[in-house]
């Protein structure tokens, strides 16, 4: 459950204690972006340049034709480009950077062609003009390869929390790996970071010459990173009872010798919770606790009932996409 049915969570789990409800954590991710964007405002010159892309291309058929006869190879990845760092799907934003990132010199050749084309007016001439001057700045390149870095691991996580067997522990193993990808991006610079350094000292991208633009106020990463980092973990910590019960099952948050009762009272609280015998799941634990190699068959039905608990709403949603509803006024 995410948004605007949060009070209709609330209500449930009032009437219902037993009921366990969570929030999405494909939205967290996407709000948590959200929140570190309003947060670095310089974040904005960088959105408001890719969206000028996706406007110009998506609103004009004349536009996208004319890139296709420039670009033939690699227009279907630019038109491709959609709306960044806003709240829709992170791999729409990394596909989108990661477009321009490919096509940046057949993007630059295409505005320098547009800018001195004089079959068209002058109001279309000077925003190529302006398009191609803020592509060629050594601050664009940065962004866009701090983006890059930043988008591919954010969509790794995005498409690990949609498996069909991903469970709250596994997210939260994934979400911690993430975390530390981004935390080592501050001491260290991603690939594309680098490659883009490279490129500022060397002043040319490719066959792109490349010039200082004060206009464009480049991202501190440090502080977009630690924004980012710090908004993720507010929006995905796993916190309540309900979690930190169920994570005595991870042999990785065990104590160096575990004593025979550990973890006792939090299967006895999930067993309740999920109407399971508790005698039977505490034996299965001090079972697990002696053999952590194998988890024994009395821990199977609490097992089962933690992997019901979606991460996200991606298999409600595969669920919709089939629009494979029959009924007896439908003609198909």
């Amino acid at each position: 459950m995410q948004g605007k049915n949060t009070g209709v969570a609330t209500r449930l789990t009032a009437r219902y204690p037993n009921l366990f409800t969570w929030h999405c954590m494909n939205h967290r991710v996407e709000l948590a972006v959200s929140d570190a964007v309003s947060e670095v405002q310089t974040v904005n010159h960088f959105k408001v340049f890719m969206e000028k892309i996706h406007n110009l291309y998506s609103q004009s058929n004349k536009s996208a034709r004319d890139l296709l006869e420039a670009a033939q190879e690699v227009s279907s990845q630019v038109l491709s480009i959609g709306r960044v760092l806003s709240t829709g799907w992170v791999a729409i934003s990394f596909r989108s950077v990661k477009a321009v990132w490919r096509s940046y010199e057949a993007l630059n050749r295409h505005f320098e062609n547009a800018a001195g084309d004089q079959t068209r007016n002058t109001k279309e001439r000077q925003t190529y003009r302006g398009l191609a001057h803020c592509l060629q700045s050594q601050e664009f390149l940065h962004d866009l390869g701090l983006m890059y870095d930043v988008l591919s691991e954010l969509s790794n996580l995005s498409q690990q929390l949609q498996a069909h067997s991903v469970t709250l522990l596994k997210a939260d193993e994934f979400l911690r790996r993430t975390i530390r990808g981004l935390v080592s991006f501050k001491n260290s610079p991603g690939e594309k970071s680098e490659e883009a350094l490279q490129a500022q000292a060397s002043g040319h991208f490719g066959t792109v010459s490349l010039h200082s633009n004060a206009k464009f106020s480049p991202i501190n990463a440090k502080q977009f990173l630690q924004s980012l980092i710090n908004n993720m973990e507010k929006r995905l910590s796993f916190e309540g009872e309900m979690l930190r019960d169920l994570s005595v099952l991870d042999t990785s948050t065990w104590p160096l010798s575990p004593g025979i009762r550990h973890g006792e009272l939090q299967v006895k609280r999930v067993s309740k919770r999920f109407g399971l015998c508790e005698e039977q799941t505490v034996h299965g634990m001090r079972e697990f606790l002696e053999h952590p190699d194998k988890k024994p068959g009395s821990l199977i039905p609490l097992i089962r009932c933690m992997q019901t608990i979606p991460c996200s709403t991606a298999e409600c949603e595969r669920g919709f996409s089939l629009n494979n509803i029959c009924t007896d006024t439908r003609s198909t």
